[in-house]
C-alpha cells in the first residue's frame, strides 16, 4: 500500500516538473514570424465574371533598380506616388477569358496542348488584353503599379518574395523541386506576396498598359506616371516560365510588339476604386 502510494507521488511530482518545464520552454520561443504570402487584404470580387482582387493602398516609393543589378533601362531610380487601385489576385485564366468570348461573340486564341481553365491564358495580344480589362471595368496595370504591387507596397524587395528566389516560390526556366512544370504552371500554385497576389514572379510575363521606352525613367512623372506618349512595343513584367531568375526581379523590364502572340506572355486586371461596383 505504502509502495503504491509513493509511486502515485512520483508521477504527480514528475507530471508537475514536466508542465513547468514546458511552460519555460514555450515562454522562451520567439514570436511566430508571419509568413510570407499571409493574406492581409481582404478577397473582394469585381466585374461581371467576379474576379477575385485586393486593394493595394497607394503610396510612394523609390521605383526601379535599388539594388543596382540590372539593365540601364531600368534607372534611374526615381520616386513615384501612387494611388490606391485593385489587381486581380491571379493571372487571367483560360476559363474567365473563356467566358469573356463566349459573352462578346470573340475567338478564344488556340491555348498550348497541356492547359486547362485553371491556367493563365496565354497568346493574347496586348489589344486583346487590354479589351478584357476594359469590359470588366478596369485596365491593365500600369508599369508603376505593378512594380508597386509585386513590392508590396513598395518595400525594398529584389523578388516579390524576398531577397531571393528559387523553384518553391516560383515556376521559371527549367523545373525542380515544388515547380514541376517544364511550361505555364496552373495559377496560384505558389505561395503569394503579403498582399495576397499570386504569380507576380514566374510563370508567364505580364502586359501592362504603358508603351516602353529604355529612358523613359528620366522623363516619368511623379504622380501615377502611365509611361511614355508612344512606341512601337508595351512594356511586360514579372518573368515567365521560359526565363531565368533575373527576369523575376521586381524591377526587371521588358517589352515586346503589342499585336504578338506569345507562349509565354498573360496579363490581370487593375481597377479603379471609385469606378467599380465591388461585391464583398
Amino acid at each position: 500500500m505504502l509502495q503504491n502510494k509513493v509511486e502515485g507521488f512520483k508521477r504527480v511530482f514528475f507530471c508537475f516538473f514536466l508542465l513547468i518545464a514546458v511552460t519555460i520552454v514555450l515562454a522562451n520561443l520567439p514570436e511566430p514570424v508571419r509568413k510570407t504570402g499571409e493574406n492581409v487584404n481582404k478577397i473582394v470580387k469585381i466585374g461581371p465574371l467576379d474576379i477575385e482582387a485586393v486593394l493595394v493602398k497607394g503610396g510612394t516609393y523609390e521605383m526601379g533598380d535599388i539594388f543596382v543589378v540590372g539593365k540601364d533601362d531600368e534607372r534611374p531610380v526615381h520616386i513615384v506616388t501612387i494611388s490606391d487601385f485593385y489587381l486581380s489576385v491571379t493571372e487571367i485564366t483560360v476559363r474567365q477569358y473563356k467566358k469573356f468570348c463566349k459573352r462578346t461573340n470573340r475567338k478564344m486564341p488556340i491555348q498550348e496542348k497541356y492547359s486547362r481553365d485553371n491556367y493563365p491564358v496565354v497568346f493574347v495580344t496586348w489589344y486583346e488584353a487590354k479589351d478584357f480589362c476594359e469590359w470588366m471595368g478596369g485596365l491593365l496595370p500600369t508599369e508603376a503599379q505593378w512594380e508597386y504591387a509585386a513590392r508590396s507596397g513598395g518595400l525594398m524587395l529584389k523578388y516579390p518574395t524576398g531577397s531571393n528566389i528559387d523553384h518553391s516560390l516560383a515556376n521559371y526556366s527549367g523545373k525542380d523541386g515544388r515547380d514541376k512544370w517544364k511550361k505555364v504552371s496552373p495559377v496560384a500554385k505558389f505561395t503569394p506576396n503579403t498582399l495576397g497576389i499570386y504569380d507576380l514572379a514566374g510563370n508567364v510575363y505580364e502586359w501592362c498598359l504603358d508603351y516602353y521606352k529604355g529612358n523613359y525613367y528620366s522623363l516619368s512623372l511623379s504622380q501615377n506616371p502611365t509611361g511614355p506618349a508612344t512606341s512601337i512595343f508595351r512594356v511586360l513584367r514579372g518573368g515567365s516560365w521560359y526565363h531565368d531568375k533575373e527576369c523575376l526581379r521586381t524591377s526587371h523590364r521588358f517589352r515586346y510588339l503589342p499585336v504578338a502572340r506569345v507562349s509565354f506572355v498573360g496579363f490581370r486586371v487593375a481597377w479603379d476604386p471609385e469606378k467599380v461596383n465591388i461585391l464583398k
